[in-house]
């Protein structure tokens, strides 16, 4: 038995009595009308994902049931992260009650769809009107059950906002003791000035908060993480209360690789699409329609040579408010994951190609999706060596920053989807507690039970102890 708290394991049996456990020790002699022989194996607290995009797949009858978390022994997820989280608490609550969820699910409020609901995609600072309507959201949210909010700084529209705005609506959250997550304002070359500005936001609310998906991305970057990490001791030595997840793989986002293209704002129909897709959160299917119709135009824009160089310009450059996925980590950070039309593709850097072929990076990605549009891609590259540095401090959890999928079966497994979505708590027991010896076993399970449980202020859940609820993980 590995209880949650950190210390050391013991041998010894769980007792179950409905949803609870009854007891935690030596049960020998005791009857029960069922008994799971869990001898040889690890009994400990179900996992609890401190960062996941669930939301939608909670909600879709294929996947309520969130098996490929299940099977990871998670038994709570986060979901509303990373500023896409509804602010229509009571509806998504009625939703899953009826339907049904398979994992607990605790939901934060994303500031950037409340944003989005009352100054739509506009870049400009809110007038004191709209930082009330902003406010009121957040609060009936808070009053439906929301756990906090989150903020995704470096997505349109929350990167937009000020820290002045998001402090406004933090502290409506931290009136009902709620959290703050945050995917901070930058993860590559200014990781140490963003994360000042979260201690910033919990000094002057008071609400905890967690740096979500702790990284330092770019090869360039590489060699920060000390004084990152120290930024965050400061503060705690100061009495702020912040922590910080992690996933454990060395490879940050995932998505197709048209994704990565930035288009003018006068290109149509390509501009009219993409504002849709910016716009009022549509439903999932919606949404599917709408990259697909994007994608198909895309591919015409490339193969014409005027509106190509012009894609090629933003692309490389940036908008003015926002620089893109090229400006941030490079095309040097950018891999081929998937590429059925070309396989001899995958594995390999956009950059890489680009110098092998005598060709300019952004034209190799082009033709790629021309050829095909369904290639996708991975970027950011983490330091493994910094990961675990980052792992070894008290204060960082673990999470997968994944989602819930219909399908688990080897054959059937999206092929696209980064590997979080099914095995990062594994990934977290196989390689950085048994293989590379970066945690002892009771403290890597701790970072996946007690220390979220603790965050989350969940007074039921995180340890193996008499009167807590019966969320168990199983492993050999």
């Amino acid at each position: 038995i590995v209880d949650g708290t950190g210390h050391p394991a013991f041998s010894g049996d769980v007792g179950i009595k409905g949803d609870g456990i009854a007891e935690v020790g030596n049960l020998e002699g005791k009857k029960a009308a069922k008994i799971i022989d869990a001898k040889g194996f690890v009994v400990s607290p179900g996992f609890i994902d401190m960062h996941t995009h669930c939301d939608d797949g909670l909600g879709d009858p294929e996947s309520k049931a969130n098996l490929n978390y299940l099977i990871q022994g998670t038994t709570t997820v986060v979901t509303g992260n990373c500023s896409f989280g509804t602010f229509e608490i009571a509806k998504t609550r009625k939703l899953w009650g009826r339907q049904g969820i398979g994992t607990n699910a605790i939901h934060l409020v994303g500031l950037g769809d409340v944003r989005r609901a009352v100054l739509g995609v506009d870049p400009r600072e809110p007038t004191p009107e709209e930082i009330e309507k902003m406010q009121s959201i957040v609060r009936k949210a808070m009053e439906e059950g929301a756990w906090g909010v989150s903020a995704g700084l470096e997505y349109i529209p929350n990167r937009y906002a000020s820290t002045e705005e998001v402090i406004a609506l933090t502290k409506i959250a931290a009136e009902f003791g709620g959290v703050y997550s945050s995917h901070q304002r930058d993860e590559c070359s200014r990781v140490p000035e963003a994360t000042e500005e979260t201690i910033r936001i919990a000094e002057e609310t008071g609400i905890h908060v967690n740096v979500a998906h702790y990284k330092v991305c770019g090869k360039s970057n590489w060699g920060m993480i000390k004084e990152a990490v120290n930024v965050i001791n400061q503060a705690r030595a100061r009495g702020i209360p912040i922590t910080a997840d992690m996933y454990p793989y060395e490879k940050a986002a995932t998505g197709y690789l048209w994704e990565v293209f930035l288009i003018p704002k006068d290109m149509e129909p390509l501009a009219g699409l993409q504002k849709k897709m910016e716009g009022p959160r549509l439903p999932a299917e919606e949404r599917q329609k709408l990259r697909a119709q994007y994608k198909e135009e895309l591919v015409k824009a490339l193969k014409d040579q005027e509106k190509r160089g012009r894609i090629k310009k933003l692309t490389d450059n940036g908008y003015p408010h926002d620089p893109g996925p090229v400006v941030m980590w490079g095309w040097d950070n950018l891999t081929v994951m998937v590429a059925d039309k070309n396989p001899d593709l995958i594995g390999k850097i956009i950059s890489d190609l680009a110098e092998e072929q005598g060709r300019d990076a952004f034209d190799v990605a082009a033709d790629i999706v021309i050829g095909d549009p369904d290639a996708y891609q991975s970027g950011g590259a983490m330091s493994e060596e910094e990961m675990k540095y980052a792992m070894k401090q008290d204060w960082l959890m673990f999470s997968s920053d994944g989602e819930a999928f219909p399908v688990v079966t080897e054959e059937d497994k999206p092929r696209n989807g980064h590997p979080r979505s099914f095995g990062s708590q594994a990934r977290v027991l196989q390689r950085y507690v048994r293989e590379e010896k970066v945690l002892p076993l009771e403290d890597g399970i701790r970072k996946m039970t007690y220390l979220p449980a603790s965050f989350l202020q969940l007074k039921d859940r995180g340890i193996l102890k008499k009167g807590y609820k019966a969320d168990i993980a199983i492993f050999d």
